[in-house]
Parts: structure tokens; sequence; C-alpha cells
């Protein structure tokens, strides 16, 4: 029996993952591209769970809403599983150091006044180190980044952080996103009951619901950390975007490429 952290084991998950996703290589690829493509039948939209009927007319009164994802039902499983094994190594299972003191770290050392950049590079050397542990990961981490993960961690960090700045400096307690901050809604054309072409909507769902609350939570503990026992005063975010890369997502994609392609090469992986 193959012993599961084997270097057979890790390049047998990492070639069938690599073949796997293939699709979503070649789908995005670097141009804009809309997400969806594989629908889940039977599933309801968000909207109408939260609203009912009345998120037809919130939806702009079309007859029809559902629900797509960009991934396979088995690229999804594998998807679920690295998500969740990524958000255990965010609050420190498995990993060198919680978020939360990797951010503490880089702002008291590095980045000061610059909070918002110090949970950048906390990031970074966190998925580096996720990657050098579960090498396995890589391609599925690739496709992750790829489809949405890369404008998920810029939302965390240029809407989320400065929030979750200005309430720990009013000592109120932040709001996690609601629901629907993790649903985006496309346009489609069907035909509908008559024949005729007709406007619909669907709907697909970021996976990284779970981690992105983790995510969070170790910013607030470091935030609060940093205002507790060192102090500090944060610097305006205005003032903090200036020192980041001009647009986080792409930025991210390509950070995630980076340090996966030496990984492939490792395992011989094209």
């Amino acid at each position: 029996m193959i012993h599961p952290n084997s270097e057979e084991a890790i390049y047998a998950r990492l070639q069938y993952t690599y073949t796997l996703f293939e699709n979503i290589r070649d789908k995005f690829n670097g141009a804009a591209i809309e997400r969806g493509g594989y629908e889940r039948t039977g599933v309801t939209c968000m909207y109408v769970r939260k609203f009912g009927v009345k998120a037809y007319a919130f939806l702009g009164d079309v007859k029809k809403c559902t629900v797509e994802s960009s991934f396979t039902e088995e690229q999804e499983q594998y998807i679920n599983e690295t998500l969740s094994s990524l958000t255990a190594f965010i609050v420190g299972q498995n990993a060198k150091h919680s978020l939360a003191e990797r951010v503490i770290y880089y702002y008291v050392n590095i980045t000061a006044p610059y909070f918002i950049l110090a949970i950048l590079k906390s990031t970074e050397e966190m998925l580096s180190e996720y990657l050098q542990a579960k090498p396995e990961d890589s391609a599925i981490l690739d496709a992750i980044f790829r489809v949405a993960g890369g404008e998920g961690f810029r939302d965390l960090m240029r809407i989320y952080s400065p929030r979750l700045i200005d309430g720990v400096l009013a000592n109120k307690k932040v709001s996690q996103p609601n629901t629907l901050a993790f649903v985006d809604i496309h346009d489609r054309y069907c035909k509908d009951d008559s024949g005729k072409t007709v406007l619909a909507k669907y709907e697909v769902w970021c996976p990284g619901r779970t981690l992105a609350r983790a995510y969070l939570n170790q910013c607030q503990i470091a935030a609060q950390e940093l205002v507790d026992k060192h102090g500090v005063s944060f610097a305006p975010s205005i003032e903090e975007f200036q020192v980041f890369p001009y647009e986080v997502s792409i930025y991210m994609k390509q950070f995630v490429q980076n340090i996966v392609s030496p990984l492939l090469q490792k395992y011989g992986i094209f």
C-alpha cells in the first residue's frame, strides 16, 4: 500500500489533478471569462432561498434563475478538499504559524504602518508554505486562483480588511460578509415554454466562504493584538493601496502560478 505522504502518492495525485483541471487552465488563461458552465440541477438559487418569489423582481423580472459552477462535480470535490485543508492551515493547524501570527510579525518588523500590506505579505508566505507542505495540491490551488481565488483574496484585502481596521480602532464588532457576498449573478438566454428566447439568470457560488471567514477572523485577531499589546495606529487605507499591487486579483493569480510552476517541474508534470 502506498503511503499518502510518499513521493509516489504525491506524484500520482498531482498528475491526476493536473490532467483533471486541464480544461480550467485552457479556459481561464488570463482573459476575462464568464464563470459557470455546469448546471447544478435541482439546486435553488440563493436569492430565491432568501427572498422567495420577490427575488425575480430584484433580478430584473426574469422568469428563471439557476445555479451553475465553473467546475465539474469531481473537480469540485477536489476544490472543497483543498479549501478545507488550506482553511486549517490559515488558523495554524499543520502550519508553522497561524495567519494572525504572520500578520503581527510582518507589521511589527517590516510593513508598519501598513497593516493590509502585512496581510498581503503574510498571505504570500502562507500559500508558499502550504504548497511546500502539500505539493500534491498545486494543480488544484492553481485552478482555484484562475477561476475566482484571486478576486476573492483581493476583496478580503481591499474591501473587508479596511472595515475590520475601522471596527477594531472604534472598538466595534465587525460583521462577517453575508452569504450573498459569495454569490455572483450572470445573464443567460434560454427558451421558454413557447420556444421564445428570453433572458434568464444564473448564480455561481464561491466555494471559499468558510475559508474567507477564517481568514478575516485571523486578520481581526492580528489587528486587535497590535492595538492592545503594541499600541499601534494604522495608516489610512488610501495610503495603504498606494503601496499595493495595482490589481491584486491578477497579482495573486500570477503569484500562485509562480509558486506552482517549480513544483510541477520538480515532479515532472507538464
